[in-house]
């Protein structure tokens, strides 16, 4: 080979293979089939004009400049738009494990299940004494409420569940018609104390609810099914039917901090799950393209289309204009 056409020869061998090393990058970085294929295919072109230098090495610039540079510049475009996309999502999942760690930290060594355990026992007791001044016809001049109350001054704002509004108090605790036993200390329905007497107070907390300033507590009878509700405000007991409860979640109350937390975790989840595909899960105009492409440069008298420069068989200067963030 005559001496210039050697240096021309070895220049533009090093050239496509710098462009051979940007689309494995590529393929690397998008883990497409099609484009592992692609680069692939690219290769086995490169490295026979790399170890026949009688073949017309002006043929492979061809090819690189009709093909290889427009899949180059489509795909470093969406590299970056796709870079971005994953920076978003891991940022927002570091934040999000930051505020579990913080959260979960708050909320370590909770006692809530232990301390709403020790109030269904102080309610037994207190119903205990209600009845008994209920049947004496007199109160007991020790009577009080601290001890009850402190449980949801302390507790509910944190743990109780927050009604879905106004109409959903109104249901739980309208209870007009009911019969009851009123006294200054508190209400009570006549036929929830024959019952509590039945089952010798064995009650215990099942959960708090709350809306606004207000707060209703929900009881079990240990001994039956049947559960009934305390109107912290009033001081006032109804047993609790479905009416009342409908469309209500009445089960066991967990910690605001850690409903959160295990919301955030979640949505990790599904933020790692996008991850995964973010980089991979090409627009389906970059796909139909891509494959077309795959298909043209795989054909076996692709070679000698080489030599015949047209502009309709460079099918990649459409993808120029592929809008990258159509997915």
């Amino acid at each position: 080979m005559v001496e210039g056409l050697e240096e021309i020869y070895d220049q533009l061998i090093r050239d496509s293979a710098k462009r051979l090393r940007v689309v494995k990058m590529l393929s690397n970085f998008f883990n497409h089939k099609d484009l592992f294929a692609v680069y692939i295919r690219t290769k086995v072109i490169h490295n026979l004009f790399e170890s026949n230098k009688s073949l017309d090495v002006n043929k492979l610039e061809l090819f690189h400049v009709q093909y290889t540079t427009s899949l180059i510049e489509l795909f470093q475009k969406l590299k970056k738009s796709r870079e971005q996309q994953y920076l978003l999502i891991t940022d927002e999942i570091y934040i999000n494990d930051d505020l579990i760690k913080k959260l979960e930290k708050e909320t370590e060594g909770d006692n809530y299940q232990i301390v709403a355990k020790k109030h269904g026992t102080l309610m037994s007791n207190k119903l205990k004494e209600i009845y008994a001044m209920l049947e004496s016809g007199t109160a007991s001049p020790t009577f009080g409420w601290g001890d009850i109350m402190m449980f949801s001054a302390r507790k509910g704002k944190e743990f109780f569940r927050e009604l879905p509004g106004g109409e959903a108090f109104l249901q739980l605790t309208e209870c007009a018609g009911k019969k009851t036993y009123q006294a200054e200390y508190a209400v009570i329905e006549k036929k929830l104390i024959g019952k509590l007497n039945k089952f010798n107070f064995r009650v215990k907390f099942a959960c708090g609810l709350k809306f606004e300033n207000e707060y209703v507590e929900v009881f079990d009878f240990v001994d039956s099914n049947e559960q009934f509700i305390f109107i912290n405000s009033i001081k006032t007991f109804y047993l609790l039917d479905e009416q009342m409860s409908e469309g209500l979640d009445l089960s066991r109350n967990s910690s605001d901090k850690t409903t959160i937390a295990c919301e955030l975790k979640a949505k990790n989840e599904l933020l790692r799950e996008k991850l995964t595909t973010v980089k991979t899960l090409l627009p389906e105009t970059v796909e139909e393209v891509l494959a077309g492409y795959l298909k043209k440069i795989s054909e076996v008298d692709f070679l000698e289309e080489l030599q015949n420069v047209d502009e309709q068989t460079n099918i990649l200067r459409a993808m120029l204009n592929i809008n990258i963030n159509s997915k």
